[in-house]
């Protein structure tokens, strides 16, 4: 679904209903000004639709998922919402005054697992997911998770660019994404910056050109890999010596299970012990993420269990069930079901 709405600028008046979009890549390898964060702006649309609060309501839960929008002033309410979709991620411009999201617990069968990316261009946004709030500016972004509660608002107008992306696309980057969920990262330089141009280039060449399902799947590559290429190692705005050192330990503990996946006795006490910290600590370090150390190594080992019954590469169910950990079939059958779905016989035909 594409919509578009006109904020109230003089520039998007009737009076100028033609706006130059295009930018080639010459252009902005020439012009560096084009990558500052500072003129990123939102550019103009010739002639766009206002939509009112109603309409916004209904166009924001079919662009990204289902959310609780409501307005201070809901008949003072103006903006637009351009969105592309490529072949599974989709791309927003998006501009408002006051309007507040509010993201609700999910039911189990929730299947639409993935992220949003926010990029603010102008205004501050707010935003709150498990215990962690943040305030991003203009040259930051942050994530945020679909399949948690968060809450979302802008006080004054502001205008974004917004990538959703399926998860599924981001299997490597899970771990950073756990992480770096609802924080303030920069833009400030490298593949940042180069994310935001994209997203601007794709929407303006979507809206004026047909494209085949070869070149949509060629621009989607391009914007994956600068996804990826931004999340493998985001700048923390306020990134302290805490956190860092937190980082690290977090990367051991996560080396350690993963080499040790076979052993039924991966307890706290042991992991901690391993990895030279109190089970306190290790607990501590759990506290800001969306599950627990627990819970965390439980999908490890149905994850790994999911991989080596693809590849095909074992004899048995309970040889499967050994390797990750489980020394009751059954009961490894049984929590691997509830997880995927389908039974580990199952898999392999899939």
């Amino acid at each position: 679904m594409t919509a578009n709405h006109k904020p109230n600028n003089p520039q998007y008046t009737d009076q100028n209903p033609s706006v130059e979009l295009s930018v080639t890549v010459k252009d902005t390898l020439d012009d560096k000004s084009v990558l500052d964060t500072s003129v990123l702006a939102i550019p103009p649309i010739g002639r766009v639709q206002t939509l009112d609060a109603f309409d916004w309501k209904r166009t924001i839960n079919d662009t990204y998922f289902d959310l609780d929008v409501s307005f201070r002033q809901p008949n003072k309410f103006s903006g637009f919402l351009q969105h592309s979709k490529l072949l599974d991620i989709g791309v927003s411009r998006y501009y408002a005054n006051t309007v507040h999201y509010d993201r609700g617990v999910q039911s189990s069968d929730y299947t639409d697992d993935s992220i949003l990316i926010t990029f603010p261009i102008t205004g501050d946004v707010h935003f709150a997911q498990k215990g962690r709030q943040l305030t991003s500016k203009p040259g930051q972004f942050f994530i945020e998770l679909s399949n948690l509660p968060y809450e979302f608002y802008h006080l004054h107008e502001a205008s974004l660019y917004v990538i959703k992306v399926p998860l599924a696309l981001l299997t490597a980057q899970i771990r950073t994404i756990e992480r770096q969920f609802a924080r303030s990262l920069s833009i400030d330089e490298g593949a940042g910056r180069l994310l935001v141009f994209q997203m601007r280039q794709i929407l303006e060449f979507m809206q004026s050109h047909q494209l085949d399902d070869l070149e949509i799947k060629i621009l989607e590559q391009q914007l994956l890999n600068l996804i990826v290429l931004t999340l493998s190692a985001p700048k923390e705005v306020m990134m302290s010596n805490t956190s860092s050192i937190q980082s690290v330990h977090l990367k051991r503990i996560e080396h350690y299970v993963y080499l040790n996946l076979e052993n039924p006795a991966l307890t706290p006490k042991k992991v901690a012990a391993a990895c030279h910290i109190s089970v306190r600590y290790l607990h501590k370090l759990f506290a800001d993420l969306p599950y627990s150390f627990s819970e965390w190594v439980k999908e490890l080992r149905l994850k790994q269990a999911n991989h080596i019954l693809k590849s095909k590469s074992y004899v048995t169910i309970e040889e499967v069930a050994h390797k990750v950990g489980y020394g009751d079939q059954s009961y490894f059958s049984r929590i691997y079901k509830q997880y995927f779905g389908y039974t580990p016989r199952d898999t392999s035909k899939l």
